[in-house]
């Protein structure tokens, strides 16, 4: 698949049609061979395709990270969370 041709809108389709149930990629695999993309149009090729194929490493680390958060400021964790689902549903069509 050519992920520099895939818009915003066809990953965030993908990644809601997608089974996430699927197990997380080895952590080995996951930051192996990590390198800075030297051009602007790698770079959003490869996040795209990264986003896709990571899906499940990065659910659990946006979890540890905000569980984290919690932990030491509750109170902020749960303005944060209302603020964005506000967003959310102000943008909702």
């Amino acid at each position: 698949m050519d992920w520099g041709n895939v818009t915003a809108e066809d990953l965030i389709e993908a990644l809601r049609e997608v089974d996430w149930s699927s197990p997380p990629r080895p952590l080995s695999e996951f930051f192996s061979r990590f390198t800075v993309p030297r051009s602007s149009a790698k770079w959003n090729s490869r996040l795209k395709c990264n986003l896709y194929y990571y899906r499940t490493n990065y659910f659990i680390l946006i979890v540890l990270i905000v569980g984290l958060g919690f932990l030491r400021r509750p109170v902020a964790v749960l303005a944060a969370i209302l603020t964005a689902l506000s967003i959310a549903f102000l943008n909702d069509r």
